[in-house]
């Protein structure tokens, strides 16, 4: 508990890297389509592909953590972060970049559950608010710097690296980060023992990707009847899910996604709060900075410029809902 301090401010710069990765990518997409002549599907998954991979495994990564020790998943998913990180940096093809941030999201969901539990660990419920209270304000304040920096960077083009650099920043706040957690964070695991839900990780990994890949391939394909299939499988596959979810949890209480949390009318409330807003906000920035850089002409920057007003009401938001 001696750098207890020093473990929440990696903590929260770990969670402030994964969030600034959702939106720095935006502005750097035009440079990325015409260096890479990538085409506007992978331009699609370089945006989501992170986001889809990350929710479909946060809830393992979290209880991998309570199994094999969140100080050591926390170590994992960093150093995995930092590796695809630089790949994406290295990128050569839009095939290679979209991988990449795919192989990104997949620790991030390993880095980021451990945030919130080592949180929960280090402090007592009373000292928690003012903690979680940053936390917020960090989403805030990654909202506001993604666009900015992204459009900094690609504009300056530092070390004539252009829009890699976007990507090349996470190498050394990495290695930093994992050096000081590896020296400040103390180890922890769940005091009881729980068990992995592996079919249900495949079966919402397979619900998610049938219809994500259909609604992002499907327009550069022609909607051919296969695309179809896939999406129109995915609500059947997803009500097989939930079937067995409540079964596993009535049987053993070790269910991926309990059902009885949506019980609860806050919680409830919340995931649809969470899915309207994040399910909008993405497609509506990846259009409106391709338009302004590729449709009006603003560079980079301006195009980050733009955004702000959004990102300080985000930050200010953040601020107001977090007491609330």
């Amino acid at each position: 508990m001696r750098f207890r301090t020093i473990a929440v401010v990696v903590l929260l710069f770990a969670s402030f890297m994964d969030l600034l990765d959702t939106t720095i990518v935006n502005v750097a997409l035009p440079s990325i389509e015409k260096d890479l002549n990538a085409t506007s599907a992978q331009l699609e998954w370089i945006v989501s592909g992170y986001v889809l991979s990350f929710a479909v495994l946060i809830i393992t990564g979290g209880r991998l953590g309570d199994i094999y020790g969140r100080k050591r998943l926390f170590l994992i998913g960093v150093t995995g972060f930092t590796l695809a990180s630089a790949s994406c940096a290295a990128a050569t093809s839009g095939d290679m970049l979209v991988t990449s941030r795919l192989v990104q999201g997949i620790f991030g969901a390993i880095m980021i559950p451990q945030v919130l539990s080592i949180i929960q660990v280090l402090f007592a419920p009373k000292e928690r608010a003012g903690v979680f209270g940053a936390l917020g304000a960090i989403s805030g304040l990654a909202a506001v710097a993604g666009p900015l920096i992204g459009g900094f960077l690609v504009t300056q083009n530092a070390f004539d690296l252009g829009w890699r650099s976007v990507f090349i920043i996470n190498v050394p706040v990495g290695i930093a980060l994992f050096i000081t957690a590896a020296l400040c964070i103390p180890e922890s695991r769940a005091a009881k023992r729980v068990r992995l839900d592996v079919l249900g990780v495949v079966m919402i990994s397979a619900t998610l990707f049938l219809l994500v890949y259909g609604l992002i391939e499907g327009r550069a394909l022609g909607w051919p009847i296969g695309i179809w299939i896939m999406m129109g499988a995915s609500p059947v596959l997803l009500a097989v899910f939930i079937w067995y979810q409540s079964r596993r949890d009535k049987k053993s209480g070790s269910a991926l996604v309990p059902p009885s949390l949506f019980h609860s009318r806050g919680y409830s409330a919340g995931v649809l709060t969470s899915f309207s807003f994040s399910a909008s906000i993405g497609g509506f920035f990846l259009i409106l900075v391709l338009y302004l850089q590729v449709g009006l002409g603003f560079s980079a920057i301006d195009a980050g410029l733009t955004t702000l007003p959004f990102s300080l009401g985000a930050l200010v938001g953040s601020g107001i809902a977090v007491p609330l």
